[in-house]
């Protein structure tokens, strides 16, 4: 006789071998359900990678192109500006890396990169003003003239930073070089890299341009870029804007401020209240030596100890209260009480003339005020428009690995 278990196992072999109409709807709505359940698990797959794809997509191209500045015909993006914050970060880090315990310095770190966003916006903003000034006067800078400047940069760097550097110079001549930042110290944002010019022993010497032999030039350069915290491609980046912005301010120098231009030789009395003011001027109209008056009572320490003398000067160097009150002045005549930031002033000219060389350096003064006055009426006028918002320089910041 069969045990039940075998009796209930034929069952089962000849259902499998004869299924049923009810048997075979059964397994034909399972496997339907079988096929809507892949389905729905594919389904729910490609929904979350389309939904990280969207965000890769977001985060890299979308919020990436987005515009956070326009500069005439340029658009600056949030990417670019990244590029131009990401070497500030770099030096940032690697000042705090020197001062200790990271876990001590990370606010500090992340405080001073919040700033950069903003600050670093409106350092490219000016490039692009005076890139697109220097398209319009037709200047420019070659390749050869970057290099020119990278060999004079390393070498001055490596005079600066090395006890014994061996420089050779281009010309004969004996040189003293000297530079504009000390380059241990420098950032990015200041000029990189401690650009240096050298200074002639005599003034019909041809000004020799500071180098170093090849054996050499390779490590000081991988120095400064490692002590600057800058690709070479970054540094030439630098100091090809460096000498557009140089060309472009002599170019607005030269025409803004002539060479030979009117001037006055006056003298001042400068006080820091009107009462005394007005009571001094009433002693000179009375006959009072202005000389002797200026030293007695007069704030300017500049020119107190001369009787008040301020020699020759153009247009550009004064304030403007004071150039307005001079230039309407014949020899000899006194001014009213004239008031600018620095207090009350009587103004006395003593010579005129129309056609006199302005000075070396108070003409190298006023051309760079110049070039400034014209550079920050740029910023301000109606081509440039910022855009950075605060969702931008998060975006920013967390490329930086800064929590906004």
């Amino acid at each position: 006789m069969r045990s039940a278990h075998e009796s209930r196992s034929a069952t089962v072999r000849a259902a499998a071998a004869a299924p049923s109409r009810r048997q075979r709807s059964r397994w034909q709505r399972e496997q339907q359900q079988l096929k809507l359940l892949y389905v729905a698990v594919g389904a729910l797959v490609l929904v979350v990678a389309a939904i990280f794809a969207a965000g890769i997509l977001y985060d890299n191209l979308v919020q990436a192109n987005q515009v956070v500045a326009q500069v005439g015909p340029d658009s600056i993006t949030a990417s670019q500006l990244l590029d131009e914050v990401r070497p500030q970060a770099r030096a940032i880090d690697a000042q705090a890396s020197q001062l200790g315990d990271p876990s001590t310095t990370a606010d500090y770190v992340a405080q001073q990169k919040r700033t950069l966003p903003n600050s670093v916006l409106q350092d490219l903003v000016d490039t692009h003003i005076i890139a697109q000034e220097a398209a319009r006067r037709g200047i420019s800078v070659s390749p050869a003239e970057v290099d020119d400047k990278e060999r004079q940069t390393v070498a001055s760097f490596n005079a600066a930073v090395n006890a014994t550097p061996t420089p050779v110079p281009t010309a004969a001549a004996d040189t003293t070089v000297t530079t504009d930042a000390a380059a241990a110290g420098s950032t990015p944002d200041q000029s990189a890299t401690s650009v240096a010019t050298a200074t002639p022993s005599a003034a019909t010497t041809p000004t020799a341009v500071p180098t170093l032999e090849d054996s050499a030039y390779g490590p000081a350069l991988q120095q400064l870029l490692d002590q600057n915290h800058l690709t070479e491609a970054e540094l030439r980046t630098v100091l090809e804007r460096g000498l557009l912005q140089d060309k472009v301010s002599a170019a607005i120098g030269e025409e803004q401020v002539p060479a030979v231009q009117p001037q006055v030789h006056a003298r001042q009395i400068q006080v820091a209240t009107s009462d005394q003011a007005n009571d001094l001027l009433t002693q000179l109209q009375n006959g009072a030596d202005f000389a002797t008056l200026a030293q007695q009572n007069s704030t300017d320490t500049a020119t107190r100890s001369n009787g008040g003398d301020m020699g020759w000067f153009g247009k550009g160097v004064q304030t403007s209260a004071i150039e307005d009150a001079v230039f309407a002045l014949q020899p000899g005549q006194l001014s009213q009480v004239v008031t600018d930031t620095a207090g009350y002033h009587i103004l006395q000219v003593l010579e005129t003339d129309p056609n006199r060389a302005v000075p070396p350096a108070q003409l190298t003064t006023a051309r760079q005020k110049a070039f400034s006055d014209w550079l920050s009426a740029q910023r301000s006028g109606q081509d440039v428009k910022l855009s950075l918002d605060q969702s931008q320089t998060n975006w920013i910041l967390s490329k930086l690995g800064v929590r906004p």
